[in-house]
């Protein structure tokens, strides 16, 4: 255990000296280095580790620095593309008179020294529900594929690397944040003809929302609290806390957005830790503590029981499944037949995922949701 923390500090260290252009320091000779590579790819910095590597502070074994080098390039590939279908989509959405707008991570790259050190798996884009069908179109015109239809938002592909997420909304409509953000046209500014953003103060509001999401599924990594840390900084004359903590509380997450600002405030500027405060920063760089963290967090934060769980996930509702079966839309009646239409599914095309699922859900111990339960009370959610 000690010789995890001492990687991780390493780790955090890496991170703070290369996002401030500072040279990164020698790695000690107690690091793991198995581990700092995969807390590299699990917080998604792998540019990071690759300039510390180039610059002599860390070394690899030739396999893993050959994997690295793999990993980098594929990297810098993806931002070529990525970069080159945000300037597609921001000409022909313009030329289609679709109001849009790009979200996170297109508008944060520029906040660090080197746009690769942010890496970005997908490309959000919110548009406006009437232009919905048109930017559809418009991206499956442009060979990528529909993967899914979650109600927010529609993932498109385009091997090898390429994810473009069509946002309608930001939360989905069970999220308790998603009332606030339903208007959020009304607070986006115009930057460019149909091109929209976010001013600092709603970017970096959302920006934590979006981290608070992620923080109650288990899923978060330590990428946003950077973001956030570059954000404070970059736009020290524009943020205003007051508004920013008067928008939190309005979601119910000012303790939370208070606790993740002195964190990230630990990792870049030296402020003294709380136990709390080590305990959030663990549990979002290495990941939570237990099995099956996804449905243990789920299960912490309902008050369902066991059995009704297990039947949300065996029977979703009426709008899970009108996504997944949109003849359900002018049918609803016929809700009963496709629940055991996608059963069937799932036995014959899926093997086992039905087991995998009910698996997940009753094998969940009141231990393990004691321990999610307390990591959420400690930071403040």
């Amino acid at each position: 255990m000690q010789n995890n923390m001492i990687t991780k500090k390493y780790f955090l260290q890496m991170v703070s000296t290369s996002i401030k252009g500072l040279a990164v320091p020698m790695c000690p000779e107690e690091v793991n280095l198995d581990l700092l590579y995969k807390l590299s790819v699990k917080n998604a910095v792998i540019g990071i580790l690759y300039n510390a590597v180039k610059s002599g502070s860390v070394s690899f074994s030739p396999e893993t620095g050959e994997k690295l080098t793999k990993t980098y390039m594929s990297v810098i590939a993806r931002e070529a593309s990525q970069q080159a279908e945000v300037e597609y989509i921001r000409e022909t959405f313009s030329n289609n008179n679709i109001d849009f707008a790009f979200l996170k991570g297109t508008h944060l790259k520029s906040l660090y020294p080197t746009p690769e050190m942010r890496f970005m798996v997908d490309m959000d884009i919110l548009v406006k529900e009437l232009n919905m069908e048109k930017s559809i179109e418009i991206i499956l015109g442009h060979g990528f594929k529909q993967e899914m239809n979650n109600g927010k938002d529609i993932v498109f592909i385009k091997p090898p690397f390429l994810t473009i997420e069509l946002h309608k909304m930001l939360f989905v409509e069970d999220n308790f944040m998603h009332d606030y953000f339903i208007d959020i046209w009304n607070k986006l500014e115009n930057y460019n003809g149909f091109e929209y953003r976010m001013c600092p103060n709603d970017l970096y509001i959302y920006t934590l929302a979006h981290l608070t999401e992620h923080y109650l599924e288990a899923g978060s990594c330590f990428r946003p609290l950077v973001d956030l840390f570059l954000m404070e900084q970059k736009f020290s004359n524009t943020l205003d806390f007051n508004y920013i903590n008067e928008q939190f509380k309005k979601l119910g997450i000012q303790k939370f957005a208070s606790k993740i600002r002195q964190l990230y405030n630990c990792t870049f500027n030296g402020d003294t830790y709380t136990d709390d405060l080590m305990a959030m920063e663990n549990y979002i760089v290495f990941g939570p503590p237990i099995k099956n963290a996804k449905d243990v967090a789920k299960a912490a934060i309902t008050k369902k029981t066991k059995s009704q769980r297990l039947l949300q996930e065996l029977f979703p509702n009426i709008r899970h499944m009108k996504l997944r079966y949109p003849v359900l839309n002018k049918a609803p009646i016929l809700l009963p037949i496709f629940w055991v239409i996608r059963i069937i599914e799932f036995i014959f095309k899926k093997s086992n995922k039905i087991n995998t699922k009910k698996n997940a859900v009753t094998n969940i111990d009141k231990n393990s949701i004691d321990v999610m339960k307390d990591i959420f009370e400690i930071s403040g959610l």
